[in-house]
């Protein structure tokens, strides 16, 4: 497969080197081997190291387990196509492998995907977790699944391995099997590790590490034939020295010496306390043994795999002995990771093995013992294959049968009439709380506990997609508002005994931290571990998916610190996990907390939508919205939903009060009617359940006009009309200008945006931004104005300026956030953003230091107002002759906008 791709026809000069990994698939061959044909069953899932993906393709390949959508099974042509078209891209549908593992692969069942190591195994012990919470809360889930993961010696080291590693001990995840391919090189070479400090070779501090993290370890260094030579004399110094006294630097180099007697010598001179054991041990033997390593020894990898599998209550941790490029002529080789094979000895290795070079790809025999066996296990790995998709689909039937004919609402109804100044930190709070009474509340009156209050016909209706949020928070519950979610609703097999309780001092203000495995536990509780945390939000994201159940992972975390989990992030949305990730508080309006919890980047990364509500209510929308979405799968290209929100307060009544000035929602007015400023409120308004009604459908469409002066006496675009787009918190500033700028003359909109990836990201190039073009009326259109004396003459042609309505944006983070709003509709745009790192300070004054301020907001108007007065037309040469002597005058744009004095 590796040396077909790398040897395509079709390569044209200039194309990037195809690559592979034959060395690392060869290490793997032995251990993926024992887990296809005896260890797996259907139902478990695998992430294996990328590097050996053509491993698990060749097997399948033999198991005949090349699937379609349908699970029906491809043919033997459509096999031996797929098995050419590693790396391939799919021109005409026909099946293709990716580099590694995939969704777009016809073995993808039950497969992680692998194009970044140290990842996919935690997203493998979290999905174990996954599956015994759905166990736990009453879902269909097969029995006795295991999660198996294998990585790379070097791959061992990745930080997100250690991180998860004393959480899934602590959880208790019997049901997961990682193992080390401990081959002793990586990328780069070979792995030089220091033996005197690190107390010996690394496979001993692979095991101390699993050990002291609550794992059981299976060290599996030796295979049968040398485990015999150990028992001739002084065999036990041989051991001794393989175990304990040789580097791994040093083994691979005994690796590499191919003439046995070279070796037997050289070995003897460096050690000669094994002369004597040498002396007994024929060259033949010595070098076998040297090459017998554990992790290629059949027998011994099912017989510790098997037993990785008997303690339900810890996981097990395999180190298996291999050697890097294992029946390869770069055996062992230093840089042997790209090394790929040349023409003779794929040759060499096809004849070994009977194929033609017109066959490539074969498989054995129906008659042949090991055909017989190979469609044995096949079938009996495509039964189950098919009897959990048999589980999914009941899943799904019994959540679309309690759906049928149900319209779950547009928000869940939160009183916000009470509330001072909140912010949409303290709305996510309310609606979180809601949702964990909703769930918690049975339905039938008659079974309320004590205090309970019966849920109401809209609760009622939201019964059965509350049941499925998941909480979590990376140790930031609490300061995240998620109290009532956490209090005493911990998920977590951990048996604690209270302490605090039985001695009175236990604060009630508090939510009680003791875990339990109730149905109404659906917290989990996370250290400071934002890896852990996202990484499991991924895999229960992904549990409709698997085995149709619907459960929708919510986890909060400081927005800037989403960073610190950026590529398991990005893995969620490569993997289409269905999601909710609340970042709050965001941005720099955390001032009084500075700067390095100031910064909001731009994830332009596909498949995700970022949300930044600036009222409440809007929030409520965007929740109950994504909450339907994910229920109903509604949700493509969008499945992994980002909330911004903040700390930072606004008065919510507002909202309405602006809006019931829009000319769009006047009643009693006729088509042409233009409204005055000075007296709109004497014209009455539609209700405010219509208005609402409207204004919801263009938030959950990206942006709405909260500001809106068309249809206005005096409104003139192209003359003093500029459209300002504001996001999230920074709604406060831009309302403040507007009323500061129509004092001035100038009818400033305010469109609130609020989803950058809707209105102009990723998922508004799909509708070629319809919304800001078409709904909201953005647009680049040019009003020709004379510049003199407002009167258009024959002679006075040469004065005029094109005008378009220019945009200023403003809003706290990246430019990149809102940026292109101006060469999306072709007009002058001016971005007001956080182009620097940040100070502690009250909002104001840290706003003002980034010049978002509603003083900066009123300055980039007049710039963009004046620039845009300033453009000229260019007119023909004919008509530049009749009018000739004319200059169009020339300034600089403060001319036109001279700043006002301070009051």
């Amino acid at each position: 497969m590796i040396w077909l791709a790398n040897n395509r026809a079709d390569k044209q000069k200039g194309d990037p080197k195809v690559g592979g990994h034959p060395s690392a698939s060869a290490s793997a061959l032995h251990i993926m081997g024992a887990i296809h044909l005896v260890c797996k069953t259907g139902f478990d899932h695998i992430a294996n190291k990328p590097h050996a993906s053509p491993t698990d393709h060749a097997y399948n390949y033999l198991l005949n387990l090349f699937l379609k959508d349908d699970l029906s099974k491809f043919t033997l042509d459509e096999a031996n196509i797929a098995m050419h078209g590693l790396r391939a891209f799919s021109k005409n549908g026909e099946p293709v492998f990716q580099s590694y593992h995939s969704a777009f692969d016809p073995d993808h069942h039950n497969f992680f995907p692998s194009g970044t190591v140290g990842i996919p195994p935690v997203n493998a012990g979290y999905m174990a977790l996954g599956y015994r919470y759905a166990q736990k809360h009453n879902w269909k889930v097969p029995e006795n699944a295991h999660f198996w993961s294998l990585m790379g010696d070097a791959e061992y080291r990745e930080g997100s391995l250690f991180e998860a590693m004393p959480d899934f001990a602590e959880r208790e995840l019997g049901n997961l099997t990682w193992i080390v391919d401990y081959n002793r090189q990586s990328l780069d070479g070979h792995r030089l590790t220091h033996k005197e400090i690190m107390g010996g070779t690394d496979d001993q501090r692979i095991e101390r590490t699993a050990l002291a993290n609550g794992w059981d370890v299976i060290n599996l260094r030796h295979g049968g034939f040398r485990e015999k030579l150990f028992s001739k004399p002084e065999g036990d110094k041989f051991k001794k020295f393989l175990e304990d006294e040789v580097t791994d630097f040093e083994l691979n180099a005994y690796m590499q010496l191919h003439n046995k007697k070279t070796l037997k010598d050289t070995i003897g001179n460096k050690h000669p306390n094994l002369k004597k054991f040498l002396a007994g041990v024929a060259d033949d033997d010595l070098f076998n043994a040297f090459h017998d390593m554990g992790g290629h020894d059949f027998e011994k990898l099912v017989e510790a795999f098997e037993a990785s599998k008997k303690n339900q209550k810890k996981p097990m941790l395999v180190i298996a002995h291999t050697i890097k490029g294992w029946g390869l002529r770069c055996a062992a080789v230093q840089g042997n990771h790209s090394m790929l094979p040349e023409q003779d000895e794929v040759d060499e290795l096809r004849n070994k093995q009977g194929i033609s070079e017109k066959e490539l790809f074969v498989r054995f025999a129906d008659n042949t013992p090991e055909g017989k066996f190979l469609k044995t296990r096949g079938e009996q790995l495509y039964k189950e294959i098919k009897e959990q998709n048999s589980i999914k689909e009941k899943n799904l039937k019994s959540v679309s049968d309690k759906l049928q004919d149900v319209e779950l609402p547009n928000g869940f109804d939160i009183n916000l009439k009470m509330a001072s100044f909140p912010h949409t930190q303290w709305m996510l709070g309310q609606i979180t709380s809601k949702i964990t009474r909703i769930a918690n509340t049975p339905l039938d009156e008659k079974k309320l506990e004590k205090g309970q209050k019966a849920l109401d016909r809209n609760e009622k209706i939201w019964k059965i997609a509350a049941e499925q949020f998941v909480f979590m928070a990376p140790d930031v519950g609490t300061s995240t508002n998620l109290n009532p979610s956490m209090d005493g609703k911990i998920f977590n097999p951990q048996e604690v005994e209270d302490f605090e309780a039985p001695l009175g001092i236990k604060d009630k203000t508090l939510p009680d931290l003791i875990p339990g495995e109730q149905v109404h536990d659906r917290f989990l509780r996370f250290d400071i571990t934002e890896a852990n945390t996202t990484s499991c939000q991924g895999s229960i994201g992904k549990m409709k998916d698997v085995l149709g159940i619907p459960v929708f992972p919510l986890m909060t975390v400081y927005d800037f610190f989403v960073k610190r989990a950026l590529d398991q992030f990005f893995y969620n949305l490569y993997w289409k996990s269905s999601f909710l990730l609340a970042g709050t508080p965001s941005g720099v309006s955390l001032s009084p907390e500075g700067a390095q919890h100031g910064w909001k980047s731009d994830f332009q990364i596909p498949n995700q939508i970022v949300w930044e509500p600036f009222y409440c209510v809007e929030l409520d929308w965007i929740i109950a919205d994504a909450l339907k979405r994910h229920m109903v799968g509604n949700n493509d290209g969008r499945t992994g939903v980002h909330l911004r929100l903040t700390t930072r307060g606004v008065e919510q009544k507002e909202m309405m009060q602006r809006l019931r000035r829009h000319r769009r929602f006047k009643t009693d007015l006729t088509s042409d009617a233009l409204l005055e400023s000075e007296n709109e409120n004497t014209i009455a308004a539609v209700s405010d359940e219509e208005i609402l009604s409207k204004t919801r459908m263009d938030c959950l469409s990206g942006a709405y006009y909260i500001v809106d002066y068309r249809g206005y006496k005096s409104y003139e675009p192209g003359d003093n009309v500029v459209n300002i787009f504001a996001m999230g918190t920074l709604g406060t500033e831009a309302l403040k200008a507007s009323d500061e700028l129509l004092r001035r003359g100038i009818y400033a909109n305010v469109i609130m945006v609020t989803s950058p990836d809707l209105l102009i990201g990723n998922l508004g190039a799909e509708t070629e931004y319809f919304h800001l073009r078409n709904t909201l009326g953005v647009n680049g259109n040019l009003y020709l104005e004379p510049t003199i004396n407002g009167k258009l003459t024959t002679p006075e042609i040469v004065t005029l300026s094109g005008r378009r309505v220019p945009i200023v944006s403003v809003h706290d983070g990246e430019p990149g956030l809102l940026d292109n709003i101006g060469s999306i509709v072709g007009t002058r745009h001016e971005t007001l953003a956080v182009r620097k790192h940040s100070k502690c300070g009250r909002p104001d004054d840290v706003y003002a230091y980034h010049h978002i301020d509603s003083t900066s907001v009123v300055e980039a108007v007049g710039k963009v107002l004046s620039e845009t007065a300033l453009e000229q037309v260019t007119i023909s040469r004919q008509v530049a002759n009749q009018v000739s002597g004319y200059t169009h005058p020339q300034t600089d744009w403060r001319a036109l906008w001279p700043k006002e004095k301070a009051h």
